[in-house]
């Protein structure tokens, strides 16, 4: 199982936003020099008053300082995009990183950034399924043709092509059951989303696989990524006290948007602090961090696990600890 970091990068309305991004850069070379596989990162639009860094220019300057981890979008709201900017705009990503893109995405859910970007949410799903085809077109063949009811064009080559061949994976984020099996018959993978608890979450793994073979797919191993929050410390406490506030606090934000309508089973919405850590988030010790990342990978089949440990109004120290030592004292027991 490899295992990469979800760099969050929403900050607080009162945040120094300069002092946060000179943050992520440290962020992104602790990551790296701690061992971990790849480093992630969101898309969101108008989340004001909370700070919100942009997706595009953070990948590009934290390739920089990356190393040899991949670079992963977690998630981009495909459906606001045009796909011909999407396919020429992360072909020049796959450059930069020397052809270690992953590119994430998923329909989204929040009503403010569709009504604002002008794409109607009820029809989101089959322009969704036609901007990945696409997308697939653009970058593995030249003089590419499409005639789809959203996306359409002609005779188009992109340049520059990605580096990766055919071209970089697709990874799609998916909460609810029919987009998990969107997953399996258009994606790559499929990114189970954080929100969920693991118990649905393991349902959906039987509908993910199912889908692959009613689709006439081949059985996809490695087809299962993992998002978690997460917080390693030395003591249960400790890790309480440094960590799961922060947590709590970004799911307000998430409930607050929507998200909690479309994950299958409970939530977590109402629920207390410490209900709603169990079977969803990883707060403790090593020893606590390695039996719940062996639970995914043993008991989901997961072949990436994507770790947030940074959070709105998280301090940096809090942050870099946490981090340090999940890379010392768990990544080697978890692959």
């Amino acid at each position: 199982m490899d295992v990469g970091v979800f760099l969050g990068t929403q900050h607080m309305p009162d945040a120094d936003i300069r002092k946060e991004f000179e943050n992520h850069v440290e962020q992104t070379k602790v990551i790296r020099d701690a061992g971990f596989d790849a480093l992630w990162i969101a898309q969101h639009y108008l989340t004001y008053p909370d700070q919100f860094l942009q997706t595009n220019p953070m990948m590009a300057r934290l390739a920089a300082d990356a190393g040899d981890m991949k670079l992963g979008t977690n998630i981009l709201v495909l459906p606001l995009h045009n796909i011909i900017d999407i396919a020429e705009q992360y072909a020049t990503i796959d450059i930069i990183t020397g052809g270690r893109l992953i590119l994430g995405v998923a329909l989204g859910y929040r009503d403010i950034e569709y009504d604002n970007f002008g794409v109607d949410r009820k029809r989101r799903a089959k322009l969704f399924d036609e901007q990945i085809d696409a997308l697939k077109l653009l970058w593995e063949e030249d003089n590419a043709t499409f005639q789809g009811e959203f996306v359409k064009f002609e005779n188009l080559s992109i340049r520059p092509r990605p580096l990766q061949r055919p071209r970089p994976p697709i990874w799609i984020g998916a909460a609810a059951d029919p987009a998990v099996k969107r997953a399996a018959r258009k994606g790559d993978a499929w990114i189970a989303t954080s929100v969920t608890a693991f118990e649905p979450i393991k349902e959906q793994v039987g509908i993910y696989h199912k889908e692959r073979e009613l689709a006439g797919l081949p059985a996809n191993p490695n087809g299962i990524v993992s998002g978690v929050e997460l917080y390693c410390a030395p003591t249960k406490a400790e890790a309480m006290e440094l960590g799961a506030t922060f947590i709590a606090n970004k799911y307000k934000a998430y409930y607050a948007w929507g998200m909690g309508k479309n994950v299958p089973g409970e939530s977590g919405a109402d629920l207390p602090l410490e209900e709603l850590i169990k079977g969803r988030f990883i707060v403790g010790t090593p020893d606590d961090c390695i039996e719940e990342c062996r639970r995914r990978r043993d008991e989901l089949g997961c072949s990436h696990l994507q770790v947030r440990m940074n959070f709105p109004g998280m301090p940096l120290e809090n942050v870099v600890k946490g981090i340090k030592l999940f890379g010392k004292e768990v990544l080697p027991h978890i692959r």
